[in-house]
């Protein structure tokens, strides 16, 4: 009997090291391994210009992943994020193109109303994800990966596959390349958010309603929660979220296009709010360590790029990371505690 008898022990790690750990997680770690191994291979990389360039790089994915957050909380995904962004640049530079083609004195009604415009079809599809999900009953995986495909054909459809060009330049110079205090106004946006979110999440009843979904769906239903109404509440603000990101990436290259998103964003996106330590299950997970793996990846892909690694293989890199990433943390949570071993 002895011999089928498994050690699951961990060594016991002194109080003080469990509680560094459980407090903050293995990502900084991580992050740290990664500025010692490109900074050996490139010293450019860990000079200033550059990390003040990747922190600027990282706002934008910042604000997909905390969308991405919103919905993971709740036990769902969000497979549309790539093609809601695209979705959203179309919008975004064709009402604002329209509107100062009418009347090219109206640059102000023109940003206002593109800017609106957009973050609307990015509330469009998450209305549409919600439903799916909510009242349909279609599994997220599968209503977001439809609606991924519908969002996407659509801009193209409206584009034809071409950029829309003709916005006022003043809508890049305040979104895209202004500067407060020195700070670029991606970083001021993404921290706006930052701060909107986590006071939704902490400070708010509907925050909590949506960690309760993730926890324990049924749980919060027998306790009086309107689950259907606060899932499609969750989906509505991951592409409201998303909206936003939109709008500060297509005044970052002030054209509309339907590839804005990216095959890669949502992997990207999935991936940092993993690496930070969201529970795909659902009902576990923080903001700020959201924004930490998000810089993570921009960090990683950064690096890559200095190094000039093949695009293709920065993707198998990509996902071995996050696999990595994802047994450390467990392998984290086991020497604290809070992870049965079977």
């Amino acid at each position: 009997m002895a011999s089928n008898l498994r050690i699951n022990r961990l060594p016991t790690l002194p109080k003080g090291v469990k509680n560094a750990l459980g407090a903050i997680g293995m990502l900084p770690f991580i992050i740290a391994a990664c500025f010692l191994f490109f900074g050996l291979w490139e010293p450019r990389f860990v000079s200033g210009e550059n990390l003040f360039n990747v922190v600027r790089q990282s706002s934008y994915l910042i604000i997909v992943c905390m969308g991405q957050m919103i919905v993971l909380l709740t036990g769902g995904i969000d497979l549309s994020v790539g093609s809601g962004v695209a979705l959203v640049s179309v919008v975004t530079a064709i009402v604002m193109t329209a509107v100062i083609g009418s009347d090219p004195t109206a640059i102000g009604l023109s940003i206002a109303a593109g800017i609106a415009a957009g973050i609307g079809a990015g509330a469009a599809v998450g209305i549409v994800n919600g439903i799916g999900v909510s009242i349909l009953r279609v599994t997220p995986f599968v209503m977001t990966l439809g609606t991924f495909s519908m969002a996407l054909g659509l801009a193209l459809f409206i584009t034809g596959g071409y950029g829309v060009y003709g916005m006022p330049t003043q809508f890049g110079n305040i979104f895209a390349y202004a500067a407060l205090f020195g700070i670029p106004v991606p970083i001021l946006y993404a921290a706006l958010m930052y701060i909107a979110l986590y006071v939704v999440l902490n400070w708010t009843r509907v925050g909590r309603y949506f960690y309760a979904l993730g926890s324990n769906r049924q749980a919060a239903r027998l306790s009086g929660i309107n689950t259907g109404f606060h899932l499609i509440i969750a989906y509505i603000v991951a592409g409201l979220v998303v909206g936003v990101a939109g709008v500060l990436l297509t005044a970052r290259v002030e054209t509309g296009l339907a590839t804005l998103g990216g095959a890669d964003l949502v992997l990207k996106a999935i991936a940092a709010c993993v690496i930070g330590g969201v529970s795909l299950a659902g009902g576990r997970g923080l903001l700020r360590n959201v924004v930490m793996g998000a810089f993570f990846i921009t960090l990683l892909s950064n690096g890559m790029n200095l190094l000039r690694i093949d695009n293709y293989f920065q993707m198998f890199i990509l996902g071995a990371v996050l696999v990595l990433a994802i047994a450390a943390d467990q392998l984290r949570l086991r020497f604290i505690g809070q992870l049965k071993v079977d």
